[in-house]
C-alpha cells in the first residue's frame, strides 16, 4: 500500500491496547517454536500482494486451506495457486481497486471468514504494541504488522509483514518478496517503521487465534 492520506479507511475496528507500557518479562520458553514458520511470496507479475501473502501465511500456520489446491511433497500448498485463491476468496487487494493494497478491514474479514478470532490494533504506543506482539509470539501465534518502507517525511509506502520472532534486540519477519528468508531488524528500526505520521494507522498489528 502507498499513499499520502488516510486512504478512506474505516478506523472503527481498530482497538486500543490495555497495557502498563512496561516491557514484558518471560521466565519460561515460548509454547511453540515459530522459527520454521512457512510463508508465501507474491506470484510473478502480481502487485500489492503483501496482504494476501500475510493472510496465507497465517491461515497455513493454523492449518486452514483448500483441499483442491496442489501441494508440494511436504504438504505445503504451491505458492502461486494458493495466493491467487486467497486473493479471490478474501477479495484482496481492495484499496482503490487493488492499486494501493489490502485494507486492515479486509484483512480482518478474511481471517474471520476462516473461523479465526482476529483483532486489529492501531494508534497505540510503540512499547505497548511490542508487548502485545511478544505476548502473541510467546503463545505461538505469529502477528501481522503494517510496515512503512518510505523514508521519513516522504509519502507512506506500506507493506504487510508477518512477525514470528523477537529475540534480544532483533525482530524477524516474513516479507512478500522473500517468503522463506528472514527479514531482520533491530527493535529500534522495526519500531520506527511501525510508527507513522498518520496516528490512526500507526503501530498497526493484526492478531489471529483459533477459538
Amino acid at each position: 500500500m502507498s499513499g499520502k492520506t488516510n486512504f478512506g479507511l474505516d478506523f472503527s475496528e481498530a482497538k486500543s491496547i490495555v497495557s502498563t507500557g512496561k516491557p514484558l518479562e518471560f521466565t519460561t520458553n515460548p509454547k511453540f517454536d515459530l522459527s520454521t514458520l512457512y510463508a508465501f511470496t507474491a506470484p510473478e507479475g502480481v502487485q500489492r500482494a503483501s496482504g494476501p501473502c500475510a493472510l496465507g501465511t497465517i491461515l497455513h500456520h493454523h492449518e486452514i486451506g483448500w483441499n483442491h489446491l496442489p501441494k508440494d511433497r511436504h504438504g505445503h500448498p504451491l505458492n502461486d495457486p494458493y495466493i491467487h485463491e486467497i486473493m479471490r476468496w478474501a477479495e484482496c487487494p481492495d484499496l482503490l481497486g487493488g492499486s494501493m493494497g489490502t485494507s486492515p478491514a479486509t484483512m480482518l474479514k478474511g481471517l474471520k471468514k476462516a473461523g479465526l478470532v482476529a483483532n486489529w490494533y492501531a494508534g497505540n504506543k510503540p512499547q505497548a504494541t511490542l508487548n502485545l506482539i511478544r505476548s502473541e509470539l510467546f503463545e505461538g501465534r505469529p502477528v501481522i504488522v503494517l510496515i512503512n518502507h518510505g523514508p521519513e517525511g516522504e509519502p507512506l509506502l506500506l507493506e504487510w509483514e508477518v512477525v514470528f520472532n523477537i529475540e534480544n534486540d532483533t525482530v524477524s519477519s516474513k516479507q512478500t518478496s522473500m517468503a522463506q528468508r528472514h527479514k531482520k531488524r533491530s527493535i529500534a528500526e522495526f519500531t520506527a517503521q511501525m510508527a507513522m505520521n498518520l496516528q490512526q494507522l500507526s503501530c498497526s498489528v493484526i492478531t489471529a487465534r483459533k477459538d
